[in-house]
């Protein structure tokens, strides 16, 4: 594991999608932490240093586009990976200015989760 391991949040409603992604991320040495919504994944980002994030766009509540420009604002150095079922997700301006382009936009389910760790890794 590396001396300072990445913080990285999965944001999916669907625990299958997030487990699968967790334990891949912590094979891969990142300190891993889930959220089932838009809400419960701001409280992690106002309590825990996440340098990374995996976002679901369409959640319960808040949805994944809004949760990215919030939590921009609370950890302005966060990168974002959306991995969303909606093959036609086109980011809206908000989101581009996050740095969300459509190399960082995954259709899921990823076939490979390598592909997802590569494109977090592109981010440095």
């Amino acid at each position: 594991m590396p001396a300072d391991p990445k913080h990285f949040l999965i944001l999916d409603d669907e625990e299958s999608i997030r487990q699968s992604i967790a334990a891949y991320m912590e094979d891969d040495g990142y300190i891993v932490y889930q959220a089932k919504s838009g809400e419960e994944a701001i409280e992690i980002v106002k309590n825990n240093r996440i340098d990374e994030a995996v976002v679901d766009i369409r959640l319960p509540g808040m949805d994944g586009n809004t949760f990215m420009i919030e939590a921009r604002k609370i950890l302005p150095d966060i990168k974002f990976i959306v991995h969303t079922g909606s093959a036609d997700y086109i980011p809206p301006d908000a989101v581009k200015a996050l740095g969300v382009t459509s190399s960082k936009i995954l259709i899921k389910p990823a076939s490979d989760l390598k592909v997802l760790c590569d494109a977090l890794k592109a981010q440095y």
